[in-house]
Protein backbone atom coordinates (compact mmCIF):
# COMPACT_ATOMS: atom_id res chain seq x y z
CA UNK A 1 0.00 0.00 0.00
CA UNK A 2 1.41 3.75 -0.44
CA UNK A 3 2.15 5.61 2.64
CA UNK A 4 2.38 9.20 1.97
CA UNK A 5 5.35 10.72 4.33
CA UNK A 6 5.13 14.69 4.78
CA UNK A 7 6.02 17.08 7.45
CA UNK A 8 3.37 20.22 7.09
CA UNK A 9 4.21 23.08 8.59
CA UNK A 10 2.76 25.74 11.42
CA UNK A 11 1.01 27.57 8.77
CA UNK A 12 -0.77 24.51 7.19
CA UNK A 13 -2.89 24.10 10.21
CA UNK A 14 -3.72 28.11 10.07
CA UNK A 15 -5.14 27.70 6.43
CA UNK A 16 -7.36 24.50 7.51
CA UNK A 17 -8.58 26.33 10.21
CA UNK A 18 -9.24 29.69 8.29
CA UNK A 19 -10.47 26.94 5.62
CA UNK A 20 -12.63 25.70 7.91
CA UNK A 21 -14.55 29.01 9.27
CA UNK A 22 -15.47 29.92 5.76
CA UNK A 23 -16.30 26.87 5.03
CA UNK A 24 -19.07 26.79 7.91
CA UNK A 25 -20.12 30.88 6.70
CA UNK A 26 -20.41 29.33 2.90
CA UNK A 27 -22.82 26.39 4.40
CA UNK A 28 -24.97 28.90 5.74
CA UNK A 29 -25.04 31.99 3.50
CA UNK A 30 -26.02 29.19 0.92
CA UNK A 31 -29.04 28.60 2.63
CA UNK A 32 -30.86 31.66 1.65
CA UNK A 33 -29.48 31.88 -1.83
CA UNK A 34 -31.57 31.68 -4.49
CA UNK A 35 -28.90 31.17 -7.20
CA UNK A 36 -27.12 28.20 -6.21
CA UNK A 37 -28.37 26.08 -9.47
CA UNK A 38 -26.48 29.09 -10.94
CA UNK A 39 -23.44 29.10 -9.10
CA UNK A 40 -23.30 24.85 -9.49
CA UNK A 41 -23.13 25.49 -13.44
CA UNK A 42 -20.95 28.53 -13.17
CA UNK A 43 -18.28 26.73 -10.94
CA UNK A 44 -18.35 23.32 -13.27
CA UNK A 45 -17.74 26.29 -16.31
CA UNK A 46 -14.46 27.72 -14.30
CA UNK A 47 -13.34 23.84 -13.58
CA UNK A 48 -13.43 22.75 -16.79
CA UNK A 49 -12.09 26.35 -17.81
CA UNK A 50 -8.90 26.20 -16.10
CA UNK A 51 -8.11 22.23 -15.86
CA UNK A 52 -8.21 22.31 -20.01
CA UNK A 53 -6.18 25.75 -20.72
CA UNK A 54 -3.75 24.47 -18.46
CA UNK A 55 -3.14 21.85 -21.00
CA UNK A 56 -3.83 24.53 -23.57
CA UNK A 57 -7.42 24.40 -24.77
CA UNK A 58 -8.29 27.88 -26.20
CA UNK A 59 -11.32 28.10 -24.98
CA UNK A 60 -12.71 31.43 -23.15
CA UNK A 61 -14.63 31.00 -19.89
CA UNK A 62 -17.60 32.56 -21.53
CA UNK A 63 -16.50 29.89 -24.73
CA UNK A 64 -17.11 27.15 -21.72
CA UNK A 65 -19.96 28.69 -20.65
CA UNK A 66 -21.77 28.54 -23.50
CA UNK A 67 -20.89 24.77 -24.29
CA UNK A 68 -22.59 23.94 -20.88
CA UNK A 69 -25.88 25.82 -22.01
CA UNK A 70 -25.68 23.64 -25.30
CA UNK A 71 -24.56 26.22 -27.78
CA UNK A 72 -22.16 25.39 -30.68
CA UNK A 73 -18.76 26.73 -30.50
CA UNK A 74 -17.75 28.29 -33.93
CA UNK A 75 -13.61 29.72 -34.30
CA UNK A 76 -12.21 27.70 -32.03
CA UNK A 77 -9.94 24.70 -32.64
CA UNK A 78 -12.11 20.99 -32.75
CA UNK A 79 -9.75 19.45 -30.59
CA UNK A 80 -9.89 22.36 -28.07
CA UNK A 81 -13.69 22.26 -28.16
CA UNK A 82 -13.43 19.01 -27.23
CA UNK A 83 -11.66 18.66 -24.77
CA UNK A 84 -13.37 21.33 -23.01
CA UNK A 85 -16.69 19.63 -23.39
CA UNK A 86 -15.28 16.32 -22.28
CA UNK A 87 -14.17 17.76 -19.14
CA UNK A 88 -17.76 18.75 -18.68
CA UNK A 89 -19.16 15.46 -19.02
CA UNK A 90 -16.26 14.13 -16.67
CA UNK A 91 -17.56 16.33 -13.73
CA UNK A 92 -20.93 15.79 -14.54
CA UNK A 93 -19.81 11.61 -14.31
CA UNK A 94 -18.39 12.45 -10.96
CA UNK A 95 -21.16 14.33 -9.48
CA UNK A 96 -23.64 11.92 -10.10
CA UNK A 97 -21.06 9.01 -8.00
CA UNK A 98 -20.24 11.69 -5.33
CA UNK A 99 -21.06 9.56 -2.33
CA UNK A 100 -19.29 6.13 -3.51
CA UNK A 101 -17.55 4.81 -0.95
CA UNK A 102 -15.05 2.93 -2.82
CA UNK A 103 -12.74 4.57 -6.19
CA UNK A 104 -12.26 1.74 -8.33
CA UNK A 105 -9.38 0.90 -10.88
CA UNK A 106 -12.18 0.89 -13.42
CA UNK A 107 -13.34 4.29 -12.36
CA UNK A 108 -10.03 5.63 -13.18
CA UNK A 109 -9.80 3.93 -16.37
CA UNK A 110 -13.85 5.30 -17.47
CA UNK A 111 -13.14 8.68 -16.49
CA UNK A 112 -9.47 8.63 -18.89
CA UNK A 113 -11.28 7.36 -21.25
CA UNK A 114 -14.54 10.49 -21.36
CA UNK A 115 -11.42 13.19 -21.18
CA UNK A 116 -9.51 11.78 -23.77
CA UNK A 117 -12.01 11.13 -26.36
CA UNK A 118 -10.47 12.95 -29.23
CA UNK A 119 -8.92 15.49 -27.23
CA UNK A 120 -5.55 13.86 -26.77
CA UNK A 121 -2.56 13.58 -28.70
CA UNK A 122 -1.55 9.94 -28.07
CA UNK A 123 -3.51 7.11 -27.08
CA UNK A 124 -4.65 4.66 -26.03
CA UNK A 125 -7.85 5.99 -23.76
CA UNK A 126 -8.74 4.23 -20.92
CA UNK A 127 -5.70 2.04 -20.62
CA UNK A 128 -2.85 2.15 -18.89
CA UNK A 129 0.52 3.16 -20.90
CA UNK A 130 3.17 0.95 -22.38
CA UNK A 131 5.88 3.16 -22.91
CA UNK A 132 7.92 5.43 -20.93
CA UNK A 133 6.85 8.84 -20.64
CA UNK A 134 8.54 11.89 -19.16
CA UNK A 135 6.32 14.71 -17.52
CA UNK A 136 8.75 17.95 -17.95
CA UNK A 137 11.56 17.16 -15.76
CA UNK A 138 9.97 14.28 -14.42
CA UNK A 139 10.83 10.67 -15.37
CA UNK A 140 7.65 8.94 -14.87
CA UNK A 141 7.57 5.34 -13.24
CA UNK A 142 8.33 2.30 -15.47
CA UNK A 143 5.42 1.23 -17.37
CA UNK A 144 5.33 -2.17 -16.17
CA UNK A 145 4.73 -0.97 -12.66
CA UNK A 146 1.84 0.85 -13.54
CA UNK A 147 -0.75 -1.00 -12.66
CA UNK A 148 1.07 -2.03 -8.68
CA UNK A 149 1.31 1.63 -8.30
CA UNK A 150 -1.99 2.77 -9.28
CA UNK A 151 -3.61 -0.10 -7.04
CA UNK A 152 -1.21 0.42 -4.36
CA UNK A 153 -2.58 4.67 -4.34
CA UNK A 154 -5.91 3.41 -4.62
CA UNK A 155 -5.70 0.89 -1.59
CA UNK A 156 -4.77 4.17 0.11
CA UNK A 157 -7.37 6.41 -0.72
CA UNK A 158 -9.94 4.13 0.24
CA UNK A 159 -8.74 3.02 3.60
CA UNK A 160 -6.44 5.29 5.56
CA UNK A 161 -6.70 8.32 3.28
CA UNK A 162 -10.12 8.81 5.19
CA UNK A 163 -8.07 9.72 8.46
CA UNK A 164 -6.93 12.72 6.75
CA UNK A 165 -8.31 16.81 6.56
CA UNK A 166 -10.37 16.13 2.99
CA UNK A 167 -8.07 19.05 1.73
CA UNK A 168 -4.45 16.73 1.99
CA UNK A 169 -6.21 13.75 0.90
CA UNK A 170 -7.49 15.28 -2.15
CA UNK A 171 -4.03 16.99 -2.36
CA UNK A 172 -2.14 13.62 -2.17
CA UNK A 173 -4.19 12.22 -4.34
CA UNK A 174 -3.81 14.55 -7.04
CA UNK A 175 -0.16 14.84 -6.56
CA UNK A 176 0.93 11.03 -6.70
CA UNK A 177 -1.48 10.34 -9.54
CA UNK A 178 0.64 12.93 -11.54
CA UNK A 179 3.33 11.34 -10.49
CA UNK A 180 2.13 7.84 -11.42
CA UNK A 181 1.28 9.23 -14.80
CA UNK A 182 -0.48 6.33 -15.69
CA UNK A 183 -2.03 6.99 -19.57
CA UNK A 184 0.11 8.26 -21.67
CA UNK A 185 -1.62 11.27 -22.17
CA UNK A 186 -4.62 13.15 -20.04
CA UNK A 187 -2.69 12.67 -16.94
CA UNK A 188 -3.30 16.18 -15.38
CA UNK A 189 -6.82 16.66 -16.39
CA UNK A 190 -7.16 13.11 -15.17
CA UNK A 191 -5.74 14.17 -11.88
CA UNK A 192 -7.44 17.29 -11.17
CA UNK A 193 -10.89 15.62 -11.81
CA UNK A 194 -9.74 12.95 -8.86
CA UNK A 195 -8.92 15.41 -6.44
CA UNK A 196 -12.33 17.19 -6.84
CA UNK A 197 -14.10 14.05 -6.87
CA UNK A 198 -11.86 13.18 -3.20
CA UNK A 199 -12.78 16.74 -2.27
CA UNK A 200 -16.93 15.80 -2.91
CA UNK A 201 -16.72 11.97 -1.57
CA UNK A 202 -15.38 14.04 1.85
CA UNK A 203 -18.48 16.06 1.65
CA UNK A 204 -16.01 19.21 1.35
CA UNK A 205 -18.21 20.87 -1.43
CA UNK A 206 -21.60 19.30 -1.21
CA UNK A 207 -22.89 21.32 -3.29
CA UNK A 208 -20.53 21.84 -6.26
CA UNK A 209 -20.11 25.56 -6.13
CA UNK A 210 -16.25 26.15 -6.50
CA UNK A 211 -13.87 25.56 -8.76
CA UNK A 212 -9.74 25.05 -7.70
CA UNK A 213 -8.61 24.55 -11.33
CA UNK A 214 -9.51 27.94 -12.25
CA UNK A 215 -7.03 29.15 -9.15
CA UNK A 216 -4.30 26.78 -10.49
CA UNK A 217 -4.50 27.65 -13.80
CA UNK A 218 -4.26 31.71 -12.91
CA UNK A 219 -1.50 29.92 -10.67
CA UNK A 220 -0.08 27.68 -13.43
CA UNK A 221 3.51 28.56 -12.95
CA UNK A 222 3.86 28.03 -8.97
CA UNK A 223 1.62 25.29 -9.23
CA UNK A 224 4.02 22.98 -12.07
CA UNK A 225 7.16 24.02 -9.87
CA UNK A 226 5.26 22.48 -6.66
CA UNK A 227 4.60 19.33 -8.70
CA UNK A 228 7.85 19.09 -9.46
CA UNK A 229 9.99 20.02 -6.37
CA UNK A 230 8.24 17.04 -4.74
CA UNK A 231 8.54 14.55 -7.76
CA UNK A 232 12.36 15.99 -9.28
CA UNK A 233 14.08 17.06 -6.08
CA UNK A 234 12.69 15.02 -3.33
CA UNK A 235 11.21 17.98 -1.52
CA UNK A 236 8.68 17.08 1.56
CA UNK A 237 5.27 16.90 0.49
CA UNK A 238 4.44 19.38 3.05
CA UNK A 239 5.26 22.28 0.75
CA UNK A 240 2.75 20.98 -1.93
CA UNK A 241 -0.09 20.69 0.75
CA UNK A 242 0.66 24.34 1.75
CA UNK A 243 0.35 25.59 -1.74
CA UNK A 244 -2.54 23.08 -2.18
CA UNK A 245 -4.26 24.65 1.19
CA UNK A 246 -3.48 28.37 -0.09
CA UNK A 247 -5.26 27.19 -3.46
CA UNK A 248 -8.10 25.85 -1.72
CA UNK A 249 -8.70 28.98 0.54
CA UNK A 250 -8.41 31.65 -2.52
CA UNK A 251 -11.23 29.43 -4.16
CA UNK A 252 -13.78 29.41 -0.99
CA UNK A 253 -13.03 33.22 -0.77
CA UNK A 254 -14.02 33.43 -4.27
CA UNK A 255 -17.02 31.47 -4.30
CA UNK A 256 -17.92 33.81 -0.91
CA UNK A 257 -17.39 36.87 -2.97
CA UNK A 258 -19.72 35.48 -5.59
CA UNK A 259 -22.48 35.34 -3.14
CA UNK A 260 -22.16 38.07 -1.66
CA UNK A 261 -22.41 39.84 -5.15
CA UNK A 262 -25.58 37.61 -5.68
CA UNK A 263 -27.17 39.01 -2.37
CA UNK A 264 -27.03 42.15 -3.76
CA UNK A 265 -29.31 41.30 -7.01
CA UNK A 266 -32.39 41.86 -7.78
CA UNK A 267 -34.05 38.71 -9.38
CA UNK A 268 -30.87 37.93 -12.08
CA UNK A 269 -28.00 36.83 -11.19
CA UNK A 270 -24.67 38.14 -12.52
CA UNK A 271 -21.81 35.45 -13.48
CA UNK A 272 -18.91 37.66 -12.74
CA UNK A 273 -15.56 37.93 -14.46
CA UNK A 274 -11.93 36.59 -12.71
CA UNK A 275 -11.62 40.65 -13.79
CA UNK A 276 -14.52 41.51 -11.96
CA UNK A 277 -13.66 39.52 -9.07
CA UNK A 278 -10.59 41.10 -8.10
CA UNK A 279 -11.98 44.33 -8.83
CA UNK A 280 -14.34 43.51 -5.77
CA UNK A 281 -11.88 41.62 -3.97
CA UNK A 282 -9.73 45.43 -4.06
CA UNK A 283 -12.75 47.37 -3.30
CA UNK A 284 -13.14 45.32 -0.61
CA UNK A 285 -9.54 45.65 0.72
CA UNK A 286 -8.72 49.18 -0.18
CA UNK A 287 -11.83 50.92 0.02
CA UNK A 288 -13.26 53.60 -2.45
CA UNK A 289 -10.75 53.96 -5.73
CA UNK A 290 -10.70 56.34 -8.49
CA UNK A 291 -10.53 54.70 -11.64
CA UNK A 292 -6.77 55.26 -12.49
CA UNK A 293 -6.27 53.26 -9.18
CA UNK A 294 -8.60 50.26 -10.26
CA UNK A 295 -6.89 50.64 -13.45
CA UNK A 296 -3.77 49.40 -12.01
CA UNK A 297 -5.11 47.12 -9.48
CA UNK A 298 -6.45 45.08 -12.78
CA UNK A 299 -3.46 45.73 -15.01
CA UNK A 300 -5.46 47.77 -17.67
CA UNK A 301 -6.53 50.71 -19.19
CA UNK A 302 -9.32 53.28 -18.13
CA UNK A 303 -11.66 52.29 -20.58
CA UNK A 304 -11.04 48.48 -19.54
CA UNK A 305 -11.79 49.32 -16.18
CA UNK A 306 -14.80 51.28 -16.90
CA UNK A 307 -15.54 48.02 -19.07
CA UNK A 308 -15.60 45.79 -15.98
CA UNK A 309 -17.30 48.62 -13.76
CA UNK A 310 -20.47 48.96 -15.98
CA UNK A 311 -22.17 45.73 -14.74
CA UNK A 312 -21.07 46.01 -11.52
CA UNK A 313 -22.88 49.61 -11.04
CA UNK A 314 -25.83 48.52 -12.91
CA UNK A 315 -26.57 45.90 -10.50
CA UNK A 316 -25.50 48.11 -7.30
CA UNK A 317 -22.59 46.10 -6.07
CA UNK A 318 -20.43 49.11 -6.71
CA UNK A 319 -21.59 52.29 -6.25
CA UNK A 320 -20.08 55.53 -7.97
CA UNK A 321 -18.75 58.46 -5.17
CA UNK A 322 -18.43 62.31 -6.27
CA UNK A 323 -18.47 63.01 -9.68
CA UNK A 324 -15.99 64.68 -13.27
CA UNK A 325 -12.30 64.21 -11.84
CA UNK A 326 -13.42 63.15 -7.90
CA UNK A 327 -15.24 60.20 -9.05
CA UNK A 328 -14.70 57.29 -6.92
CA UNK A 329 -15.86 53.74 -6.72
CA UNK A 330 -16.79 51.49 -3.58
CA UNK A 331 -18.88 48.86 -1.82
CA UNK A 332 -22.17 49.76 -0.84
Amino acid sequence: MYTPRFHPSPRVYKLLEEIARIREQLRSSLIKVPWVPSLVKDALARAAWGSTAIEGCTLSLEAVKGLLEGKDMEGYPDRHIRMARNYLNALSWIQKREKEKTLLEKDVLRLHSIISNHAIDEGPIGEYRKVPVRAGLHVCPDWKKVPELTHALLAWLNGPAAELPAVFSSAILHLRFAEIHPFRDGNGRVARALATWQLYRMGFDTLHVFALDEVLLENRTLYIKNLQRVQVEGADMGDWLEFMAEAVLETLERVQGRIQALGKLGKKPLSLTPRQETLLKVLRERGALGIRDIARSLKVTAPGAHYALKPLLKQGIVKKLGSHKTTRYALP
